[in-house]
């Protein structure tokens, strides 16, 4: 492709991002609204006994437009590899259409992250460019023990906190929205499935959304500014330079993923539109 070429793609697939994040914001906006709705006696919903029949109901809207998030956050992950594909002056012809061919959204991650690391430290074998035949581990000795672990920190990241969400996409997208059922045909009930899927929330969904975020600019910081092109201080590229500030973040959305409470993020809302309330009669 030309370079033209490569930048209308990119056009294409940034275009979509955009859509994307449109109805992201909207869905999750719409969330957060129903944590402040008060029924037609003036009571937050969200404040009352989860026995009310208003509270019922309107956590099940919740539920309905948090599977809705959930699907959105995990089609702007596939979005935003294919248009990191398209980034000015990263991969090559092959290298693209290499990993766009992969099936799988985690493969395409995990190949597009290898490959990116390939780049940037001058790993490329010759006559092969997709890296079949490059084992970060065994770099040691040319890289170092801090950049092969942080490769595999990286990995670990997207196995560990991406993959399971879009495992959830599946189900999802397939209906399984309170019961999930075995892969691949859904005949068997999965207990273990439907846990995960239960799990997903407005919290988890949206720490996910800031950690592909941040995966995307650590994989174009990598391809585009090689160990021998470009570096902030002479000895370190924007990769390295910026590694431990993009880890903090992520592993700040992490450990809200594994560790979150949606009960308190709610009351929070609550307590602060009451305390609103109370303002606005006092001044009134």
């Amino acid at each position: 492709m030309t370079e033209q070429e490569v930048e209308t793609y990119f056009q294409y697939h940034n275009s979509n991002i955009k859509s994307l994040k449109i109805g992201y914001d909207e869905i999750r906006s719409q969330i957060i609204g129903l944590y402040r709705k008060a029924n037609k006696s003036g009571d937050l919903i969200f404040g009352l006994p989860n026995t009310h029949n208003h509270k019922i109901e309107t956590r099940e809207v919740e539920l309905a437009l948090g599977r809705i998030l959930s699907g959105i956050q995990v089609s702007w992950a596939e979005e935003s590899i294919k248009r990191l594909l398209y980034e000015r002056q990263l991969f090559s012809d092959n290298q693209r259409i290499y990993l766009l061919k992969q099936p799988a959204l985690d493969q395409r991650w995990l190949k597009t992250l290898k490959i990116a690391y390939c780049i940037a430290y001058d790993l490329v074998p010759t006559g092969d460019e997709i890296c079949t035949t490059v084992k970060i581990k065994r770099e040691r000795n040319n890289l170092g023990d801090e950049l092969v672990d942080q490769y595999f920190e990286l990995r670990g990241i997207i196995t560990n906190y991406l993959v399971p969400n879009i495992t959830i996409r599946n189900k999802v997208q397939h209906g399984e929205w309170k019961f999930a059922f075995k892969p691949s045909y859904s005949i068997e009930f999965s207990q273990d499935l439907t846990d995960k899927v239960r799990v997903e929330n407005i919290i988890t969904t949206t720490s996910r959304f800031t950690i592909v975020n941040a995966l995307y600019q650590m994989m174009v910081d990598l391809g585009r500014f090689r160990s021998d092109s470009f570096a902030l201080d002479s000895i370190t590229t924007p990769f390295e330079f910026f590694y431990k500030r993009y880890m903090r973040k992520i592993k700040f959305e992490v450990e809200k993923i594994t560790d979150h409470n949606l009960e308190t993020f709610i009351d929070e809302i609550v307590q602060k539109e009451l305390r609103g309330i109370q303002y606005r009669n006092n001044t009134a």
